[in-house]
């Protein structure tokens, strides 16, 4: 389906979070409401994508909604589903090929095999499948969250 996209995200503490907020919004740092710890994630992703859509907007010179709200998101419960939603983010671009996958451009996958620079948590991905070999033979099996997503 080339009308949607994955993220996963790794969200800080709300230790963290509440440390954030107050640091940049020591007037507004409360615990409920829009700039509260939980809410920060949904404000911030919210902010990409209103950019993004103005940016895609004018570089199209088009007007009018981009990005359907709202997201969803799932809470990740276990180095085992976890696991499986990298693999599914992976296998998701082709419509669920497990052979055509890996050349998707638009992946992670090859970042995460590369030894290149990146942003992304390579060691960490790698060290939870255990090694790169493991990685790419777990995702020769097919992963189905058709109702969850």
């Amino acid at each position: 389906m080339p009308n949607h996209f994955h993220l996963l995200v790794k969200i800080k503490s709300d230790l963290e979070l509440s440390r954030l907020v107050k640091v940049q919004n020591p007037d507004k740092a409360m615990k409920a409401g829009l700039h509260s710890p939980p809410n920060i994630f949904s404000k911030q992703f919210a902010r990409t994508f209103n950019s993004y859509s103005q940016a895609f907007n004018k570089e199209n010179k088009r007007h009018g909604a981009l990005i359907e709200s709202p997201f969803k998101r799932k809470l990740i419960t276990s180095d085992e589903y976890l696991m499986n939603v990298i693999i599914y983010i992976h296998q998701n671009p082709q419509n669920h090929s497990v052979a055509q996958f890996p050349t998707y451009n638009f992946s992670s996958y090859q970042s995460i095999l590369s030894r290149s620079k990146t942003l992304l948590m390579r060691d960490e991905v790698l060290e939870l499948f255990e090694n790169r070999e493991n990685f790419v033979l777990s995702h020769q099996k097919m992963i189905d969250f058709s109702d969850e997503f």
